[in-house]
């Protein structure tokens, strides 16, 4: 099964850094709508037999999108939401990123999903799936980041922090007997990935 993590377009949240995971707040921005209609295009050379997405508005935008390109009606599932952020939900953290003040206990995170919960539930939903031959699951910056360290190995969220999933990006992984990253937040489906996936969607068909 080949599995698509796209993170949604920009949002009102991401201009302003804010943090939130609320369901029906911070709509995706001119540039947000922009960026998903792109990601829609470049997923269009695959042939995607389902189109998952988060609850969250600015997730559930850009799955709308992607749908209305691919032919395809989103389907909500719980699992891809934003990470809870418990007290730090709706807040805007000045200065280091609130990952760093965190580690150095400059804030506290009353609430805050922990990491391997949030692997967990990632996990999960990959599972659920594989039946597929192709899914696109629009999530969030840190679920999709879960997802590769889940995959990889990598016990926790710090240790993984070089790796960035940027808005509207695309994490591709081959999930089923063989589970590999074919991307990490790529802007594009470049020619060397979509022939790995041609040549895994005729295997499997065979």
């Amino acid at each position: 099964m080949i599995l698509i993590l796209v993170r949604h377009g920009k949002s009102v949240a991401n201009v302003n850094k804010i943090l939130s995971n609320d369901l029906d707040k911070y709509p995706l921005t001119e540039e947000g709508f922009q960026q998903a209609s792109f990601t829609a295009r470049e997923l269009k050379k695959l042939k995607i037999t389902k189109l998952y997405t988060s609850p969250i508005l600015r997730a559930y935008q850009t799955a709308t999108i992607i749908g209305e390109e691919l032919g395809q009606i989103p389907v909500v599932d719980g699992r891809l939401r934003e990470r809870d952020l418990g007290e730090l939900n709706n807040t805007s953290i000045e200065g280091d990123h609130w990952k760093l003040r965190l580690m150095r206990r400059e804030i506290e995170a009353r609430g805050l999903e922990n990491w391997e919960t949030l692997k967990r539930r990632m996990a999960n939903f990959a599972e659920s799936v594989t039946e597929e031959e192709a899914v696109v699951a629009v999530s969030h910056y840190d679920p999709i980041r879960a997802f590769v360290s889940h995959m990889i190995g990598v016990e926790d969220d710090v240790s993984l922090w070089g790796v960035s999933i940027p808005n509207a990006s695309m994490t591709v992984a081959l999930y089923g007997k063989e589970r590999r990253l074919l991307t990490i937040g790529a802007p594009v489906l470049l020619p060397t990935v979509l022939s790995k996936l041609d040549l895994k969607t005729k295997l499997e068909s065979q």
